[in-house]
């Protein structure tokens, strides 16, 4: 079928915009499930630190995490302490909690992210299945790959401009302070929202091949032409049959009556069986009428009562 052709472009395309969302989508999930986000080395504990969008984990220590944060969500009431380093106030720095509202800002917009690019690869599959749906089906996946792209794309951007502050870019050891750098789950993220870039080039592609290419919407064609080519076929069959029923020769051995008109009657002998009228206990039949032999031939109608 036209739809399972891999020789055919739209299916090529169709395929392709499925196969990158499901790529994106595997590397962003991959992101959000590991701590790696940012990353640093206490020297002075001896330890490594992962801060993720909802894990805290050390090296050598359980790992915190973001649904248990009241336990440890200690914020600091001297601003001057929290941002200046100065003085005293060091120690106090220890106690600063784990995550914050971006935290929770930035994992909401990636799990919603992901479930966009779900909803989009589910639309391209079904605009396999369902050619009469193409041209829907096809906006639906241009709409839902946007929104998976940009939602992701503010995530990132707020975890960039959150993680370059001063209380989450510096770990803060016992002696001295240490820098957090971005770790692998960071790339991961930033890697699916570069596949869902070119998703949307697929996704231009596809939406020229459906709306402004002549022939693009082959699919739907094709559907189309094999609904046509059913009726049309059934229709024969139908016609077929009810001519064979038409012309078929009675079993009384007479000229069916389609034909009777078209008969040579000088090529009949009147003793023939075919010219012969029908038995009277054939009730119902056509009774031919006597030509070419010059006799008047009585005929009698039975007529019964019921």
């Amino acid at each position: 079928r036209m739809q399972f052709n891999w020789n055919n472009r739209l299916f090529q395309t169709q395929v392709a915009s499925a196969a990158s969302v499901v790529l994106a989508n595997f590397f962003v999930f991959i992101g959000v499930c590991t701590p790696a986000w940012q990353v640093a080395e206490d020297l002075d504990a001896g330890r490594y630190v992962q801060s993720g969008l909802w894990q805290y984990c050390q090296t050598g220590a359980q790992c915190w995490y973001i649904f248990s944060d009241n336990l440890i969500n200690y914020y600091e009431k001297v601003d001057v302490c929290r941002f200046l380093l100065i003085g005293d106030c060091r120690k106090k720095l220890l106690r600063t909690p784990y995550f914050f509202g971006w935290h929770y800002a930035v994992l909401t917009l990636c799990l919603i992210a992901m479930a966009f690019g779900t909803l989009a690869i589910v639309s391209s599959l079904i605009g396999v299945w369902k050619p009469m749906r193409l041209r829907l089906i096809t906006i639906t996946y241009d709409v839902c790959v946007f929104l998976a792209w940009l939602l992701l794309s503010i995530g990132l951007a707020v975890f960039m401009i959150n993680a370059e502050m001063l209380e989450s870019k510096y770990l803060i050891g016992i002696k001295n302070t240490f820098e957090k750098s971005y770790g692998y789950s960071y790339y991961l993220a930033g890697l699916g929202m570069l596949i869902l870039t070119f998703s949307m080039m697929i996704g231009v592609l596809l939406t020229t091949l459906v709306f402004f290419t002549r022939g693009g919407n082959a699919a739907e064609n094709a559907y189309l032409e094999q609904q046509r080519g059913k009726e049309e076929y059934m229709a024969t069959q139908r016609s077929q049959m009810a001519s064979a029923q038409y012309y078929a020769p009675s079993k009384t051995g007479t000229i069916p009556r389609g034909d009777l008109l078209s008969v040579d009657v000088r090529s009949i002998s009147p003793s023939s069986s075919s010219f012969l009228p029908p038995s009277p206990r054939a009730h119902g039949r056509f009774i031919p009428p006597d030509r070419g032999t010059g006799t008047f031939t009585p005929t009698t109608r039975h007529f019964y009562s019921y």
